[in-house]
């Protein structure tokens, strides 16, 4: 047997493939595997960095990075705690506010350095979203693609504002107020279509739809859990989710999974394993902790930053997986990062050289 695989490696050597054939089998590889790749030779180099090899990747959907800080960051497709090795979250800290797109791909990291290139923020309003356009309706090559950043004041009349970074002159457009007040808005999940964006309201909870070409934006006629706390909103192969706790006589008894089901009603479709939820919640129960989330073409971490816990949920399957424990960094500073997700793209292929 051994023979018979040496002498069938020997007769299909890899440099005997013609060259669309190579760039088709790497094209299936994570992006963060085809860094090693690319270091083994100066031929494999030149492939990986060609404009038509690029133009045949796709996103992993589990290589990805989801920030802890600066530095480091949850890497689900290795479900350990990596160095991040992206240029935009490298080097020196920026401050927050930053905002990163949601799913799906392509993502973006818009940070103060990023917004310094462009008009301020009207007053009173911070960043709720960037919406970045499918990969077909721009150039595949391009390592700075447009987008649309979307704005909202807070207090009792709550306004929104867009802005379109491929404008020859980019301005804030004053949009829709929302139809009722609320304390707070949670995090902005981007429809497939990029069209939409649905947003949690809380105090009183309620589900919000931002219609991105109109600038109106919508109560949904939904009754949201009962006893939500600690919600986070995603979607995942055309459909919206929402997990967050399930809180009974100020107590958080576990974390469930909802799908929006016809637009009418959530249907639980998941709920935290036992043993996955005293992970995640350290023991501390009966004292108030929450988790933070983020996600990422259906793959969404919660973190619970004070104890430096972290759980991951795979909507593709319905899996719980609990991942390596975080020591030694600021809970604080955690707390700023946490929920910023990037994907590796095409331009850490490009600082490789042959010598």
């Amino acid at each position: 047997m051994a023979s018979t695989a040496a002498v069938g490696t020997a007769a299909c050597p890899w440099d005997a493939l013609p060259l669309h054939l190579q760039e088709r089998i790497l094209a299936l590889l994570p992006i963060t595997d085809l860094l090693p790749v690319a270091a083994a030779s100066c031929s494999l180099r030149r492939l990986i960095r060609s404009p038509a090899f690029h133009a045949l990747l796709s996103p992993h959907r589990l290589d990805a990075f989801f920030l802890l800080s600066p530095h480091l960051a949850v890497h689900p497709l290795s479900r350990r705690v990596l160095p991040t090795p992206l240029p935009a979250a490298g080097g020196a800290s920026p401050s927050p506010p930053f905002v990163s797109s949601a799913s799906p791909s392509p993502s973006l990291l818009i940070t103060p350095a990023t917004l310094h290139h462009l008009p301020p923020l009207p007053a009173g309003s911070y960043l709720l979203s960037v919406v970045v356009p499918p990969r077909a309706s721009s150039s595949s090559s391009s390592l700075s693609p447009p987008y649309t950043l979307v704005a909202v004041t807070t207090g009792a009349a709550v306004r929104s504002y867009t802005l379109h970074s491929a404008d020859p002159a980019p301005r804030w457009a004053s949009r829709g107020d929302l139809p009722l007040p609320f304390a707070l808005l949670g995090n902005a999940a981007v429809s497939d279509d990029r069209r939409r964006l649905f947003v949690l309201g809380r105090g009183s909870d309620a589900l919000l739809m931002f219609d991105l070409a109109t600038g109106k934006w919508e109560v949904m006629p939904v009754v949201m859990p009962h006893g939500l706390t600690t919600a986070h909103l995603f979607v995942f192969d055309g459909q919206l989710f929402l997990v967050g706790g399930v809180e009974r006589f100020g107590e958080v008894e576990g974390v469930v999974v909802w799908q929006m089901d016809g637009g009418e009603e959530w249907k639980e479709v998941g709920v935290m394993p036992a043993e996955v939820f005293e992970e995640l919640v350290a023991g501390r129960h009966g004292s108030f902790w929450h988790f933070q989330a983020a996600d990422r073409m259906g793959i969404v971490c919660l973190y619970n930053a004070v104890d430096g816990r972290l759980v991951m949920f795979d909507a593709a399957n319905g899996q719980w997986t609990v991942l390596p424990r975080v020591s030694g960094l600021d809970a604080e500073e955690s707390c700023r990062w946490f929920g910023h997700v990037m994907e590796p793209g095409v331009e850490l292929l490009l600082g490789q050289h042959c010598q």
